[in-house]
């Protein structure tokens, strides 16, 4: 797997702990020593990471910095089908809980995404808002401006603002999208064959 440009997570939470590794993995070097994978919290990289000591313990959603003194080494990006199935189940809960965290630069995105095309709006591309919904959403934002998730759902009358970010975020770790609002894409060999053309749109990168 190759990225269009090289970008580097901060921070990272826990998916999954394999203490024996994964024998299923493609990298040979994880199938018989401690694995870890993980979501970076700014640009959605899934990875996997090696403890520097085996004395250490992770549980998932377990926050770790990738610092100087970090207590792990990232050693690969992985695509979302790399994911084990204890990832995949933990995976939308961590989402939420760092959709949470990060409501102010979520919500700010309702207030300033713009067209991606003459015909299609950004926030077109989130689960459950189409032209009616992106509408009430233009007009509401022109007289004032959103603070929050409960104000959004108040005021757009649509429910549980969080989920449907998630709903997206997981769809573009998925692959096969044009539009990356959130996550910064995967570019396999498969989609170099393909000729396949994306556009990494990056709002969390741009408003954080």
């Amino acid at each position: 797997m190759q990225r269009k440009r090289v970008v580097k997570e901060r921070v990272v939470y826990v998916l999954d702990y394999m203490r024996e590794g994964n024998p299923l993995d493609r990298h040979k070097f994880h199938r018989d020593r401690p694995l870890i994978q993980a979501v970076g919290e700014d640009y959605f990289l899934l990875l996997e990471l090696t403890p520097l000591s085996y004395n250490l313990d992770f549980f998932p959603e377990d926050k770790i910095e990738l610092d100087s003194n970090s207590s792990v080494k990232v050693d690969a990006h992985i695509s979302y089908e790399d994911l084990t199935s204890v990832s995949k189940d933990n995976l939308p809960k961590i989402l939420h809980k760092i959709v949470l965290e990060k409501e102010k630069v979520f919500v700010e995105i309702f207030n300033k995404a713009e067209p991606l095309t003459l015909k299609l709006h950004a926030l077109e591309l989130l689960p459950n808002i189409g032209k009616k919904t992106l509408r009430i959403i233009l007009e509401e934002r022109k007289k004032k401006p959103f603070e929050s998730f409960k104000d959004i759902e108040t005021r757009i009358g649509i429910k549980d603002v969080a989920s449907i970010l998630v709903e997206r975020i997981i769809k573009e770790m998925q692959g096969g999208e044009k539009y990356y609002l959130f996550v910064y894409p995967l570019v396999s060999d498969e989609n170099k064959r393909l000729e396949q053309q994306f556009i990494y749109v990056g709002y969390i990168e741009k408003l954080k």
